[in-house]
């Protein structure tokens, strides 16, 4: 063979392999539809901190360096689920400059708290799969917590023709942030938390319960908005929770089953 006609593009490839430092950069992207809802009639903060605005996760498998970069897509769709929630939503990097604004009746903190997934591969070659948990933090406007909801989006892709999958794994990235974009807009009005912005009324600091009471035990309980994981069915590719249409007057119909929420207020199942 003659060596001069080696492509440089094929020793990068090979020398790729044999050191292990296969890379796949995972950016999940895109914008909601506008969800046609009644957003509620509240002035709110909303905390993306430099941290979460450049949040990152890495992970290696079978000699494959994979790089989630979520915090440039995770602000962007933040800041349009808060405008479509809230009469009006200011965006800030910190609780402390959110707390300084006039006329604020909450402060939220969306975080992500956890990422996973699944490449083609480990399903089978029939789709791709990620999974990601927030934590949204509510304070008052003053700046003390107020509560802590829990919230996990799922999102699938296709499977791979060619290539190393980072793309359909950024599909599947966004459908995950989607779908939990979708059991926030529909579902936070619903907590007992949300009724006093749906009155106009500012979230009020609690009076902290006495160490060891029943109600001490019942306020360690997080609210959660769950959902159930994927099925690892033979699909190509799994549409995320629609946003809504119209407020609806009965549960739609969803697969896989529907969000189950619950509360240390009065209990709620949803």
């Amino acid at each position: 063979m003659n060596l001069r006609s080696i492509s440089p593009i094929f020793v990068c490839a090979t020398v790729m392999f044999a050191t292990g430092c296969a890379k796949v950069a995972v950016r999940p992207e895109g914008d909601l539809p506008k969800p046609l809802i009644v957003a509620t009639p509240a002035k709110v903060g909303v905390v993306i901190t430099p941290e979460t605005g450049n949040y990152v996760h890495k992970e290696s498998r079978a000699s494959v360096d994979y790089e989630a970069q979520l915090g440039p897509s995770h602000k962007h769709i933040v800041e349009e689920i808060f405008k479509a929630e809230f009469a009006e939503a200011k965006m800030f990097d910190s609780v402390d400059a959110a707390r300084k604004e006039p006329g604020l009746l909450a402060i939220f903190e969306p975080r992500i708290e956890q990422f996973s997934f699944a490449n083609a591969k480990e399903t089978g070659g029939v789709y791709c799969a990620v999974t990601i948990r927030y934590q949204i933090l509510i304070y008052a406007p003053t700046g003390e917590i107020i509560d802590t909801l829990s919230l996990t989006g799922y999102g699938s892709g296709p499977a791979p023709r060619i290539g190393n999958g980072e793309e359909e794994l950024g599909i599947a990235a966004y459908a995950a942030m989607r779908d939990a974009a979708a059991k926030f807009l529909t579902q936070f009005p619903t907590l007992d938390v949300a009724k006093p912005l749906l009155v106009s009324q500012a979230l009020q600091p609690k009076v902290q319960p006495i160490p060891g009471s029943a109600e001490a035990v019942a306020a360690q309980a997080e609210v959660t908005i769950e959902a159930v994981p994927i099925n690892d069915s033979p699909v190509v590719a799994t549409a995320p929770a629609p946003l809504p249409s119209a407020p609806p007057s009965a549960p739609p119909e969803v697969s896989p089953p529907p969000s189950q929420m619950t509360s240390r207020y009065p209990a709620t199942a949803l």
